[in-house]
């Protein structure tokens, strides 16, 4: 059970912690370029059972070098369709993902912190491009990575048109990721985002998209416990897509609800064995 976005927002990293301490989240990902990254770090220091990995970014905050083909004229990095649209363009020097990867991977290891694994912020690494770009700095650096892999036989939501595209699009890049990548990576990914917006999610959900992969298969539950407070209303106010993240924000809050949920949790230990990506 990973946790996505620790350190973008304090509201964010508190909901982790939130789920972490109720036994829902085992392993998280780490932005070292956001506001909350201080207090991230601080948490994991504290919280050692935490595992903590690299959550890549090249779609929200500042980066951590000089890499103008990545960022905006006010300095900020692009958003993500824009970033896709520029790679088409051939108009992002992948120089510049590969420096911008090597120091968040610097950072992180400034931090104290030996990532456990690395993933990516809207998952940008599985885009061709991308990956190509920090494909010298994985063979050297990274042991252990997340693949965006959906489950092989979709049920249900999972299978409607839009999701089949979408699901053998993200299959097909895995397969091209997983013949270069040398390290470790998981079988499937699922997500209570997969499902529709107004689905209307209960804590029975999670067995519901976990039951869609093999028995054997080593499954990354990818989660966005985020606390609900004002932080995020203030980090996008002035936002080009503000509707689209508060609405994303919104099914966060509530998968914060059923992760914290005392009486109820999802994943019971009787149930399910959560265990970080250093365990896996």
């Amino acid at each position: 059970m990973n946790a996505d976005d620790f350190g973008l927002c304090n509201d964010v990293t508190q909901g982790i912690l939130d789920a972490h301490l109720n036994e829902q989240v085992s392993s998280t990902t780490l932005m070292v370029n956001m506001q909350a990254t201080e207090q991230a770090v601080e948490i994991a220091h504290s919280h050692p059972r935490l595992g903590v990995g690299l959550h890549f970014n090249l779609t929200e905050g500042r980066p951590l070098t000089r890499v103008p083909s990545l960022v905006d004229e006010s300095g900020q990095f692009l958003l993500r369709g824009e970033l896709l649209r520029r790679c088409l363009r051939r108009a992002i020097d992948p120089g510049d993902i590969r420096r911008e990867f090597e120091a968040q991977l610097t950072r992180i290891h400034e931090h104290g912190i030996v990532p456990t694994h690395i993933d990516s912020h809207q998952h940008v690494h599985m885009a061709p491009w991308v990956f190509r770009a920090m494909s010298p700095v994985l063979d050297s650096q990274v042991s252990r990575m997340r693949l965006v892999r959906p489950p092989r036989r979709p049920k249900g939501s999972l299978s409607s048109p839009i999701s089949s595209v979408r699901n053998t699009s993200m299959s097909m890049a895995a397969r091209r990721i997983q013949h270069r990548f040398a390290g470790a990576t998981n079988d499937r990914l699922v997500s209570l985002h997969l499902l529709p917006a107004n689905h209307g999610w209960t804590s029975t959900d999670y067995e519901a998209v976990v039951s869609q992969t093999e028995p054997s298969d080593l499954v990354e539950v990818m989660v966005h416990p985020f606390s609900p407070g004002s932080d995020l209303e203030e980090m996008y106010q002035n936002d080009p897509i503000r509707e689209i993240r508060l609405e994303f924000a919104r099914q966060c809050w509530e998968e914060h609800r059923l992760l914290t949920s005392v009486d109820d949790p999802p994943f019971g230990r009787d149930r399910y064995h959560l265990v970080s990506w250093s365990e896996a």
